[in-house]
């Protein structure tokens, strides 16, 4: 099966590739001689003393000749005019495949995709979205779009894709890089429906004493815009315990569980919050 599309040929002869389905109905799309899959990586809650999983981010994996190329590394050498075609594509198959979750009801799962304003982002970019969504039968209020580096967007640009993705009906995410009083007030005229703890800076937050002591304060302050925090980037115990202590309500890591290819069963089983907490810190103890 192939899916035309701007720029993507229907039988996926020429350079700019295609969509198409494999033997399960998985979708990809061929780029050149890049082939660009799903992955998902589970997001958590806590529910009493446990996370469970209850919805997915979705990021693209490029595979090149069948080996695995980082998305960032695969984009940056993409032609500039050729990457909003690019990202269109990559949408289309995040949404398709969400319905091979594996999981009892995938429409009931959320499912967070990232979009760049600096390619091409506009109303009806958000509205195909929309309408790839009730084709895939997920409701829209489902799909939470996150505006790629919003922090370097002007504040008429930003408040403009706002607009935008609810209008489409869609939920909206900012990431949160920085916590300075500049970056809150922006975050707080678009008021966000979540706001995303960049993994990095998360990781770099808690790797110094004195900021990992201001943490809390600066999640309840994106809190009090009345935003669901999201913290990503989780990748041990200790980084855990801080995000739950800080109040995040959503959290994502490789600790909790890793990106896998569409097509992966996800497991919907919950997770021990003591278990992941103490048992990461006894390995730590034991690699020591």
């Amino acid at each position: 099966m192939a899916f035309a599309m701007s720029g993507f040929s229907a039988d996926g002869d020429d350079f700019g590739g295609g969509i198409f389905a494999d033997e399960v109905g998985l979708e990809y799309a061929i780029y050149g001689q890049t082939r660009l899959k799903t992955a998902f990586q589970p997001i958590f809650r806590a529910q009493g003393l446990a996370l469970l999983p209850f919805a997915v981010e979705a990021r693209v994996a490029p595979r090149l000749q069948g080996v695995a190329v980082a998305a960032g590394e695969f984009l940056a050498q993409a032609p500039r005019g050729d990457r909003a075609m690019i990202e269109a594509a990559c949408r289309t198959i995040h949404v398709r495949n969400h319905a091979q979750l594996g999981v009892d009801d995938p429409s009931t799962w959320p499912l967070y995709i990232s979009v760049d304003a600096r390619h091409g982002l506009d109303a009806v970019q958000f509205a195909s979205i929309a309408a790839l969504a009730d084709e895939a039968g997920i409701p829209v209020g489902n799909v939470i779009c996150e505006i790629a580096d919003a922090v370097s967007i002007e504040d008429a640009q930003l408040a403009a894709l706002a607009t935008s993705a609810r209008s489409a009906g869609l939920k909206l995410s900012v990431a949160a890089f920085r916590a300075d009083r500049a970056a809150i007030e922006q975050v707080a005229r678009i008021e966000p429906d979540v706001i995303k703890i960049d993994g990095a800076w998360f990781r770099n937050v808690q790797d110094r004493a004195e900021t990992a002591l201001l943490f809390p304060a600066v999640a309840t302050a994106f809190k009090g815009l009345g935003s669901t925090l999201l913290v990503q980037g989780i990748e041990n115990g200790a980084e855990l315990a801080a995000a739950l202590d800080a109040g995040a309500d959503w959290m994502q890591g490789n600790l909790l569980a890793e990106a896998a290819l569409a097509g992966t069963i996800v497991d919907e089983t919950s997770i021990s919050i003591d278990r992941l907490v103490l048992g990461d810190v006894q390995k730590a103890h034991q690699r020591g």
